[in-house]
């Protein structure tokens, strides 16, 4: 039941949302079905969540129990997400393509950009929640470097040239590095997708139209450092809190 409490120094963050801007390729007339039964869903990825992760979330949530089936880190990632915990810092996002057809997804226009859109729960994310999947381990986090796209101050798009084969039985996906820094409090923002499918260019709906995300801070640093709920995997499932602290010791560890 030991954890220890995340230093103030782990990525600043954020969470997602929506938009659909001018800056995007415009469908012509002459654009004919192709693409219409191609979907497009965008979400936190869960890739290497069995490793351990690390979200923010209201203090309500933080205190919830998940149900006994979530076993795992790579599960209570899905239940937290579900909760309305938050992604921060820089959080891979995976795109899947499906479609009710065979074809061929020839590139993948894509661009993240802020939106206007308001935190709608009443609760701020203001607790750090942090999963791992036994005592000390130490969850993987996206390189800087890695990072493709910049919700604040940068709504560059950029086009994947990979060429991705989809069928009614087959999805295709690829992930994508979101740098979610840059802003105070929890904040919303739009992915939009283009795609080329048969030598033919649209734009096609993230998440059938629901494609505004949110994401938040983290909310450490300065000598502060925020309250933090820690989920142990194994041997056994235990949780941890530890309170929010000011000017912690550098060693400074707690348990409950």
């Amino acid at each position: 039941m030991l954890a220890v409490c995340v230093a103030a120094g782990l990525v600043a963050s954020l969470l997602l949302f929506r938009r659909s801007g001018p800056d995007a390729p415009p469908a012509t007339s002459e654009t004919p079905a192709a693409g219409a039964n191609v979907r497009v869903g965008v979400g936190i990825s869960d890739h290497e969540a069995e490793r351990g992760w690390f979200l923010m979330a209201s203090e309500e949530v933080a205190r919830r129990t998940p149900p006994e089936d979530v076993a795992d880190c790579r599960a209570l990632h899905a239940w937290a997400l579900r909760e309305g915990a938050l992604p921060v810092g820089d959080a891979a996002h995976t795109v899947t393509f499906s479609a009710n057809h065979r074809t061929t997804i020839e590139s993948t226009y894509m661009r993240v950009v802020p939106d206007p859109t308001p935190y709608p729960d009443e609760q701020a994310p203001v607790v750090r929640l942090l999963c791992l999947p036994r005592p000390g381990a130490t969850p993987p986090f996206p390189e800087p470097g890695d990072a493709r796209f910049r919700v604040n101050g940068d709504s560059r798009p950029f086009t994947f040239q990979e060429r991705h084969q989809v069928a009614p039985d087959a999805d295709a996906e690829f992930d994508v590095v979101i740098d979610l820094t840059g802003s105070t409090g929890p904040f919303a923002y739009r992915v939009e997708i283009g795609v080329a499918e048969g030598g033919e260019f649209r734009m096609v709906p993230v998440n059938d139209g629901d494609d505004v995300f949110f994401a938040t801070e983290d909310g450490g640093g300065m000598g502060y450092w925020p309250a933090t709920t820690t989920w142990t995997m194994s041997p056994t499932r235990t949780r941890t809190h530890c309170p929010a602290v000011t000017d912690p010791n550098p060693d400074q560890q707690c348990a409950n």
